[in-house]
């Protein structure tokens, strides 16, 4: 294989850095990376184009700031078994049967949950009848991905918005979560990370691009149209075309759905993990991750450009050469795993 180096990743020069308050300093900090459950709160008073995120030096385009954020407002709210799952998964009494029964009351999810945890994706070597036997080989934070995952796609499933091919982008994102699940468990020694939250990290790392496609398709191919043709990263013409972009709007995104403070931090800085503090190993991992899949083929268009920030993982993670080989390798080998996984979670 000719590997490039790893400082020759990067495919675009960036011209600014995602800024989304509240800052990273203002969140109490924690010395794991346990999930912080919160309360879904209305969007629209939160956030005008005055005080929108936006990276530094952007268009201030304040109509597509407004389309932006009526648009999260259109967006479902995930489930409630999903929002309740999360506060099971977070309560250390809770148990593999509190997780099961919330579970087992929605059939489709039953049925993916009983599947995955059969498939080779995850090779469990004995045959698993039963979401409680699920919850207990997987653990919460498997089942909790798995939830997670399979309702974000629901979502968006019926959409016939096209300005982003959506089965390469699930396929970056599984990928994405294989390549982070990789380097957490196998070889970089990350500080106090679940493998299985790095993997749901990297799943919804991207879901401000869906947001665009589904509530502005119009504008959003615009921005996929500038981005091929003048062989930039979507993250800078997202900026140069909307005036804001998926990284940005983030925060309001996981505000909308209660998300854990875990994945806020990663839908908000996964292109600058320095910034965010207290949680940048797990988001620099993201970080990497991302990289790794698009250099695995894992991209939305054939040598699309990447966004690399000055401060990014290697900042951050101790990646060798010789582990970033192995990790490429690795990923290399397990992509068609990612497949099993989309054809049965989508």
């Amino acid at each position: 294989m000719n590997q490039r180096p790893l400082n020759s990743l990067s495919g675009a020069t960036p011209e600014g850095r995602p800024h989304v308050p509240p800052s990273a300093d203002t969140v109490p900090r924690s010395s794991t990376l346990q999930s912080h459950t919160r309360t879904a709160s209305p969007v629209a008073a939160q956030i005008t184009p005055s005080s929108a995120p936006v990276l530094q030096g952007s268009t201030n385009n304040a109509p597509y700031y407004k389309k932006v954020i009526e648009s999260i407002d259109q967006l479902p709210s995930l489930p409630v078994i999903v929002t309740r799952l999360i506060q099971v998964v977070n309560n250390p009494e809770s148990s593999a049967d509190d997780a099961a029964k919330l579970i087992e009351k929605d059939p489709a999810l039953t049925s993916k949950m009983i599947r995955l945890a059969n498939s080779a994706f995850y090779g469990i070597p004995r045959s698993i009848s039963s979401v409680s036997s699920a919850v207990v080989i997987l653990g919460f934070n498997t089942i909790r991905s798995l939830v997670l995952s399979a309702s974000v796609m629901k979502l968006f499933a019926g959409s016939q918005q096209v300005a982003l091919d959506k089965e390469k982008f699930w396929r970056h994102s599984i990928s994405t979560a294989m390549a982070a699940k990789i380097i957490v468990r196998h070889f970089i020694n990350v500080r106090m990370m679940d493998p299985e939250s790095a993997f749901c990290a990297g799943i919804l790392h991207d879901i401000g691009k869906l947001i665009f496609n589904e509530y502005m398709s119009n504008e959003y191919a615009e921005v996929v149209a500038f981005a091929e043709t003048n062989n930039i990263s979507l993250l800078d013409s997202e900026t140069k075309v909307l005036g804001i972009n998926h990284a940005a709007i983030g925060k309001v995104i996981s505000d909308k759905w209660a998300l854990p403070l875990d994945l806020e931090y990663t839908l908000v800085y996964h292109h600058e993990p320095v910034a965010a503090n207290h949680l940048n190993e797990l988001v620099a991992t993201i970080n990497y991750a991302d990289l790794i899949a698009h250099e695995a083929g894992a991209s939305l268009w054939e040598n699309e450009p990447l966004y690399v920030a000055k401060d990014n993982y290697r900042s951050i993670l101790n990646v060798s050469d010789a582990d970033h080989e192995r990790i490429y390798q690795t990923l290399l080998d397990s992509l068609d795993k990612s497949a099993e996984f989309f054809s049965i979670i989508k």
